[in-house]
């Protein structure tokens, strides 16, 4: 995997060559990762990531996420969903909300990313979820306008509730709070505006 070949870009979102994802995360290179946000008119879905993951085991992610490959198109990131939590989805029903741009620093890598960010309005229930084990150990869930809340720096806790999943096909509930320190660090308010986008574009709400 750290093998793969992706396409490289300067700051201003130009193709300036190609590199190996260890070679973007080692060297800081931007380059492009594809977001999958899973929502409905109540919650917003996390996954949490694998204990076997060499970067942020255990903490909570984008719902379904990946790196673009130099061969890939944007749509194409659409298989992330596939992989990682199982559900077939055709590209039509996922909605774009555009490009955003994200910096972590953390001991093992610098990451620059250029984030295309679709939304999947998920009407299924918890047995949809056929998760990749390496990748996703389970899936929450938190209210809209609780993660609003707290992504915006308004609370200090976020409930969450949904399921820890095995690959003997069992699954025990989780419902907890949980602070900042348990969700990987994109950028501040990147979540409430994906909720904002959700809200408004998807389903008329109003905060």
């Amino acid at each position: 995997m750290e093998q793969e070949i992706v396409k490289v870009f300067n700051e201003q979102h130009e193709q300036i060559g190609t590199a190996t994802r260890a070679e973007v995360h080692e060297k800081g290179l931007w380059h492009e990762t594809f977001h999958c946000w899973l929502v409905n008119e109540d919650y917003i879905y996390f996954q949490i990531r694998s204990s076997q993951k060499k970067d942020y085991p255990g903490l909570l992610d984008i719902t379904a996420a990946g790196h673009l490959l130099a061969i890939e198109t944007v749509e194409s990131g659409i298989r992330e969903v596939k992989e990682e939590l199982g559900l077939q989805i055709d590209v039509h029903e996922v909605v774009k909300m555009g490009m955003t741009s994200c910096s972590i620093v953390s001991e093992n890598m610098i990451d620059n990313e250029f984030c295309h960010v679709y939304i999947y309005p998920f009407e299924h229930d918890w047995d949809s979820f056929d998760l990749q084990y390496e990748e996703v150990s389970g899936v929450v869930r938190a209210r809209l306008n609780e993660a609003e809340a707290f992504f915006l720096g308004e609370t200090t806790t976020l409930n969450i509730e949904g399921y820890e999943y095995f690959p003997d096909g069992q699954r025990v509930k989780i419902v907890r709070p949980v602070g900042t320190t348990q969700f990987v660090p994109y950028r501040e308010l990147y979540v409430a505006q994906v909720i904002k986008f959700t809200r408004e574009k998807i389903f008329n709400q109003t905060s």
